[in-house]
């Protein structure tokens, strides 16, 4: 056993950061809104092509305009909101609540229309909560851990996000052959049901606390 734990450290980064509570949040936070979207995605991608004809224009199309609203959305959207709403971590959390009810809602909302212009208009908001999540969270990983574990925390991050893109797909899969959309679609609802209600009773205290800690003690060894 000992060996095995030896083999697994020359592979796996020591980063103590990664074990703490706001960590933690963080990161399951993360894993389940990315294995939200890998499940959807598996009935999603088939509804556009059934229920919208899309061929690989329209397929062109509607990643362009995901992949422009986000970085819009990133670069532009979440700071405005962020400076306007979220300057205290009461802030954050509400914007962090909202985003998780519009992540959820507006893609069950998608799946339910027939008409693609309020896919797109829905899509819209969907693409827009994703860039203020991700950059709360960014942000707030920064703040969370030593400057010297910063780069090993976003790494294990990034993996278990990566994980979560395997495992989502196979998951969906596995959900729709209960039933081929209320499998899936329901695994999504409650996923983003789980953020809300770890954001509604936790990021305050789990995370805001840990950024005022982590910032103090900074602080003193500056001193």
């Amino acid at each position: 056993r000992t060996s095995s734990v030896s083999f697994l450290h020359r592979f796996v980064p020591d980063v103590p950061a990664a074990r703490t509570p706001p960590a933690v949040f963080i990161m399951v936070s993360r894993i389940c809104m990315a294995l939200s979207f890998h499940i959807f995605q598996t009935i999603w991608t088939v509804a556009l092509r059934e229920r919208f004809q899309f061929g690989p224009q329209d397929y062109g199309r509607y990643y362009a305009f995901i992949g422009f609203g986000f970085a819009m959305s990133q670069g532009f959207v979440a700071k405005f909101l962020l400076k306007r709403f979220g300057s205290t971590d009461l802030g954050r959390s509400r914007l962090l609540l909202v985003c998780a009810f519009v992540l959820g809602g507006g893609r069950f909302l998608a799946y339910q229309t027939e008409n693609i212009a309020f896919v797109y208009v829905l899509f819209g908001f969907i693409i827009t909560a994703l860039g203020v999540v991700n950059t709360i969270f960014t942000a707030d990983t920064s703040k969370i851990a030593d400057p010297s574990e910063l780069g090993g925390l976003f790494g294990i991050l990034g993996s278990v996000e990566s994980l979560a893109g395997i495992i989502g797909p196979i998951l969906g899969g596995s959900l729709a052959k209960i039933h081929p959309i209320r499998g899936p679609l329901s695994a999504v609802l409650i996923l983003y049901g789980m953020v809300f209600t770890m954001v509604y009773w936790g990021y305050e205290s789990i995370v805001g606390r840990a950024k005022l800690s982590v910032s103090s003690s900074h602080d003193k060894k500056e001193d």
